[in-house]
């Protein structure tokens, strides 16, 4: 029996040994988890930032350019285009210089002040529906907090009273959703990849029938190739939760033991 478990840790170390001689093997096994991760984390986003936008200021007084400078300094959105009539709007949208426009009425403030209700039209391209049901909300959002701030409850005449409260994620920060998906869909490609490409690596060198007819059981050897990746994939997952909390500033909530315990289950289902 002890010379059983010798053979299948001198089989396991041999694996081990492999994996770091070959670079390749490594670069797939650590490189690609942190780029993906960047990627997904910088790049893939749904989130609206610095959105250009037209403005059509029919009013032209102070109220509306105070609400034109509070969009801009809101952080999604920028004024980069002023419009002066209305065949101007279709224009602006088609050439991709705006992706939103916002039409004041005429006697903006006068309205907003006397009789307590003035309009804003907001139009946007609706070739990309989400983006344009984002940059319609954020931009109504705005426009409700300046309503409040300066002395009216709202600008529509419907008598509901909205309010929206974001839980887990007010700040709508999509790499907070991308960063524990990507974890995920890494550690089940390291897991699955890695150890097929192993089996299949033996097969094709045709080391495989020696390892069959060796004193190991092949249920040893299946255990011993997949062993290794235990300890590189939960090093994976180690390596993603750093580089979530210290570069995307990802909030770890609960139990940090419990998570890593389920990566570890996850890991031996995967394998």
């Amino acid at each position: 029996m002890l010379g059983k478990k010798n053979k299948f840790w001198g089989f396991a170390k041999k694996e081990f040994r492999h994996i770091f001689r070959d670079k390749r093997t490594l670069l797939i096994i650590f490189g690609m988890p942190i780029a993906e991760l960047l990627i997904f984390g910088y790049v893939v986003t749904n989130e609206i930032k610095d959105a250009n936008i037209a403005i059509f200021d029919k009013s032209g007084d102070y109220l509306s350019q105070k609400l034109t400078s509070k969009l801009g300094s809101s952080g999604y959105f920028i004024p980069t285009t002023f419009i002066h009539s209305e065949t101007e709007i279709e224009p602006v949208l088609r050439s991709g210089k705006a992706k939103m426009v916002l039409v004041y009425e005429p006697n903006f403030a006068q309205k907003f002040y006397k009789e307590g209700k003035s309009s804003i039209q907001i139009i946007t391209d609706a070739s990309e529906p989400n983006t344009a049901s984002l940059l319609s909300n954020y931009a109504w959002a705005i426009i409700n907090s300046f309503a409040i701030e300066n002395g009216s409850k709202e600008f529509s005449s419907s008598p509901i009273d909205i309010r929206l409260r974001m839980l887990y994620n007010p700040e709508l920060k999509a790499v907070f959703m991308f960063v524990p998906g990507t974890m995920a869909l890494i550690l089940m490609l390291i897991t699955a990849m890695m150890t097929s490409i192993s089996i299949a690596r033996e097969k094709e060198l045709g080391t495989m029938e020696i390892l069959l007819v060796s004193p190991l059981k092949p249920s040893q050897i299946i255990i011993g190739k997949v062993f290794p990746y235990v300890g590189l994939a939960f090093t994976n997952a180690l390596v993603i939760l750093l580089l979530g909390y210290t570069v995307f500033s990802l909030p770890m909530r609960g139990s940090l033991l419990l998570l890593l315990i389920v990566n570890f289950i996850f890991i031996i289902l995967a394998l």
